[in-house]
């Protein structure tokens, strides 16, 4: 697949490349590689998630895919306990042992498997053994126990696929990441055409067969894993040490994926409040256009955490700092053609929304482009211990969308809640970038003369 050797050191970019060929050389060897197999692999799973919810949404009633969408939120929020942070968190302590000490890094993914089959297994075990009492109590619907119950498979075959993931990704073997990521919706595509040809397409069929998706992902991850995929099993060897190393980082990452959480939404809850329902939708699918440079920042911070984690020294981090923003940079212009075609993109796939839906989503889009450019600068803070100040970062951010918010909203409505959102945006852009360089800053200070 053409991977750098996982225990490769970042190397620095070339300092004046004169050709295409050395800026291609120079961004290969800063990650770009990476970027460009995360990016393709992400865009990929998002369009063919897009097919299969089309498939779902008209195969059931609106009745019974409502159904499937409340399981899938509940699964959602349910997964944010041991999540994503936690999977951050594994990759950030197991990436500096990867080439360099085999025994430290079976411990450090031991502890992250043990953390994630701990947590997720008995958050699982109390949903399916309470599915029918929250389904009736909670929700008043006892439709959706059945869906309960299937929620805490995918929740346990979930949390093991995506440690499978966060390991590949540790290792910097992103051809293999993008490829499961990928096929984890086409065996959800597979599942719903089998249903429709035995005549089961309903929602506890369909519901059961996204979960069961995450079980046949996990599977191929582990038959293509040629390394040792669970070290150190059985689990009953508990890894106190990294556990704890673990803990203390992802209880800042998790924090910090929730607040972004809670950003994203707060311009909407604002908005809902003061105009109509045809208003909320126009700006909704403003909004949900964005999220595809939004996923290709994430694709960027994907691909380069392996390499920032390994950084030590200040020149290795004001390397990172330059080509890192030239990838965002590329990547930004590759984006910017949107700005000129967003007119026809609206009229083409949303003719119900207008040319007021193509003027919010300019406006979101220079945020979304602001993101791109400085966001992945943040992983210095990671590589450096200092998780919490975007924990620090997202807690101002929504605190400065939501006075904002309540202060334009009112008064300019959609267009307001877009540049609300332009400014939390800037404004959390702004905080990072001055985080980063203190701490290089402060690095270079204490370098030895």
């Amino acid at each position: 697949m053409n991977e750098r050797p996982a225990g490769a050191p970042p190397q620095p970019p070339a300092e004046s490349p004169a050709a295409t060929g050395a800026v291609r050389s120079w961004l290969a060897g800063a990650g770009g590689a990476g970027v460009l197999k995360v990016v393709a692999g992400n865009g990929s799973f998002v369009v063919l998630g897009f097919v299969a919810n089309l498939i779902a949404a008209n195969g059931l009633s609106p009745d019974g895919f409502g159904l499937m969408a409340l399981a899938l939120a509940m699964l959602n929020v349910l997964q944010e306990v041991c999540g994503a942070g936690v999977d951050l968190a594994i990759v950030r302590i197991a990436a500096p042992h990867v080439g360099r000490d085999a025994d430290c890094l079976a411990r450090v993914y031991r502890a992250g498997l043990q953390i994630k089959l701990i947590f997720n297994g008995s958050i699982a075990l109390a949903v399916w053994m309470f599915a029918g009492p929250i389904a009736r109590g909670l929700f008043d619907d006892p439709r959706l126990s059945p869906l309960l119950g299937w929620v805490a498979v995918g929740l346990l075959a979930a949390a093991l696929f995506n440690y499978m993931l966060a390991k590949f990704q540790t290792e910097e073997r992103f051809a293999l990441y993008s490829t499961l990521r990928v096929l984890n919706n086409v065996a959800k595509l597979v599942f719903l055409g089998l249903l429709a040809w035995i005549g089961l397409f309903e929602p506890v069929a369909v519901f059961a067969s996204w979960m069961l998706a995450f079980v046949v992902s996990f599977g191929m991850a582990l038959v293509w894993d040629r390394r040792t995929t669970l070290p150190g099993l059985p689990v009953v060897r508990i890894e106190g040490e990294r556990w704890g190393e673990i803990l203390r980082f992802a209880r800042w990452t998790v924090a910090s994926s929730f607040l972004y959480s809670l950003y994203s939404r707060t311009d909407l809850l604002i908005l809902a409040r003061y105009v109509g329902d045809a208003e909320v939708g126009l700006y909704a699918v403003s909004w949900n256009i964005t999220f595809v440079i939004d996923l290709v920042t994430y694709s960027v911070i994907v691909a380069l955490l392996p390499r920032a984690s390994k950084m030590s020294t200040h020149g290795e981090f004001v390397a990172y700092l330059k080509s890192t923003f030239l990838i965002c940079a590329l990547l930004a212009l590759c984006v910017m053609p949107l700005f000129l075609l967003s007119d026809w993109l609206f009229a083409t796939f949303f003719p119900a929304y207008g040319t007021a839906a193509a003027s919010l989503f300019r406006i979101l889009l220079s945020g979304a482009l602001i993101t791109l450019l400085f966001h992945p600068l943040y992983l210095i803070l990671y590589a450096r211990d200092q998780a919490y100040r975007l924990t620090q970062v997202n807690l101002l951010l929504v605190l400065f969308v939501l006075l904002a918010g309540l202060l334009v909203i009112p008064a300019y409505g959609t267009t307001g809640a877009a540049l609300v959102t332009v400014a939390g945006r800037v404004f959390a852009s702004a905080l990072i970038c001055y985080f980063v360089f203190s701490e290089v800053r402060k690095l270079f200070h204490a370098q030895p003369a």
